[in-house]
Order: structure tokens, then C-alpha cells, then sequence
């Protein structure tokens, strides 16, 4: 299944489970489709919502774990896993097509970490991957292979110039890659660092907004 990230606060596709959610509200009622006046006031993607898009990352206490979320993902892996490479800077899915090693590891930590537990009005599938790497906790990266700029990037640290084995990314000492907001109330970029020895590397930044 290719991931079609094109859901927004208008009228959308409603062919697949994050449709239906969606119908509920869409700027204006559809004929044959539930109108909730409040979901669509509440919506997190919704232009109307004062929070806007940057209410997707608020962290909430006491919510029970998303299950549509969950089964999104699981339905979804490999597409969302090539996304999470595309904006961590490392492979997110390997040459059989399975998802990687850095992707397994971030997606576990996410779910350990509670990402899982969101409202409805928060499930915008769009936004996933990004929600992924952001909720995650610090992760082991030895042997995960960066994309070219990724990797002369990390090459120019003096104490990372040995770390490169191959393709793969192979310190020897422990590196760990983080994804954290430059701003927790109005986010506008994800920061993907290297933690290291007491130490950082910023390797790149990325929209928070899609």
C-alpha cells in the first residue's frame, strides 16, 4: 500500500480508515458522511483550530493508546519507515525492503515512550513520521547507514572522522541519534542530533509543518 500524505482539514479521500475519521470533520458536511461541528473545531490539522497543525506534537496525560494509530502504522510500516530515513538522514528501509534497524529502534522507543497515546483530533497520518522520530527517545545508531550529506557531515567531527565502515556508521563510542522540537509551544523544525561523549552534532533540521 503507497501512503498518500494528503489529508488536511478540507474534504478528503475517505477510502481508508484515516477517511472516515476525516469525514467527521471536513470544512463543510458531505452528503452520506457523519458532520461533527466540534471534531472539526478541535482538529489539530484544522485551519480554524488556534493550535493549528503544532497541537499534533502537544503531549496529553491520562489519554489510553491510539488504536487506529497503531493499526495505521502496522498496515503502513515500510512507506512510513522510508519517511523517517528521509527525515533522520539514515536509511529507514534496507536493500530487501524491510524496515531498518534505526527505524525498528526509533518506532519501539516511540511506542515505550507513549506515542501511541494520542486524541482522535490529533491522528493525522501525514504527520506520523514525524511524530515517530520526535517522540522517541535517544537511540543507538552504530551500523546504520547515513545518506551522502549525513555522512560528510559526521565525517568533519574530530571524533567521529573513523566512524564510516563502509557505508555503515560505526563509532567507537556511543553515539546516539535524538529528534527534538526547537520550540515545545510553537514548533517550526525538528532538530535530528548525535549525542556523544557529553557532546552534539546537529546534523540537519527539518519542517515541522508539512
Amino acid at each position: 500500500m503507497v501512503l498518500r500524505f494528503n489529508l488536511s482539514g478540507g474534504n478528503n479521500n475517505t477510502r481508508n480508515r484515516a477517511g472516515r475519521y476525516y469525514a467527521a470533520h471536513t470544512k463543510n458536511p458531505i452528503e452520506g458522511l457523519p458532520y461533527d461541528i466540534g471534531r472539526k473545531s478541535n482538529c489539530a490539522n484544522y485551519e480554524g483550530n488556534q493550535d493549528n497543525w503544532q497541537g499534533i506534537y502537544q503531549r496529553r496525560q491520562g489519554l489510553p493508546e491510539n488504536e487506529e494509530l497503531s493499526r495505521f502504522i502496522d498496515n503502513n510500516k515500510s512507506d512510513i519507515a522510508k519517511k523517517v530515513g528521509d527525515l533522520i538522514g539514515f536509511y529507514g528501509i534496507k536493500c530487501n525492503g524491510e524496515p531498518s534497524a534505526i527505524f525498528n529502534r526509533l518506532l519501539n522507543s516511540f511506542k515505550e515512550n507513549g506515542g501511541l497515546c494520542i486524541s482522535p483530533e490529533q491522528f493525522a497520518p501525514e504527520y506520523i513520521p514525524r511524530m515517530i522520530i520526535e517522540r522517541a527517545e535517544p537511540v543507538i545508531c552504530w551500523g546504520s547507514i547515513p545518506h551522502e550529506e549525513i555522512r560528510n557531515r559526521i565525517l568533519q567531527h574530530p571524533l567521529l572522522q573513523d566512524s564510516i565502515d563502509g557505508r555503515q556508521f560505526k563509532p567507537n563510542i556511543e553515539t546516539r541519534l535524538v529528534c527534538v522540537l526547537n520550540n515545545g509551544n510553537a514548533p517550526t523544525q525538528i532538530q535530528i542530533r548525535l549525542l556523544f561523549e557529553e557532546r552534539e552534532l546537529n546534523l540537519k533540521q527539518v519542517n515541522a509543518k508539512i
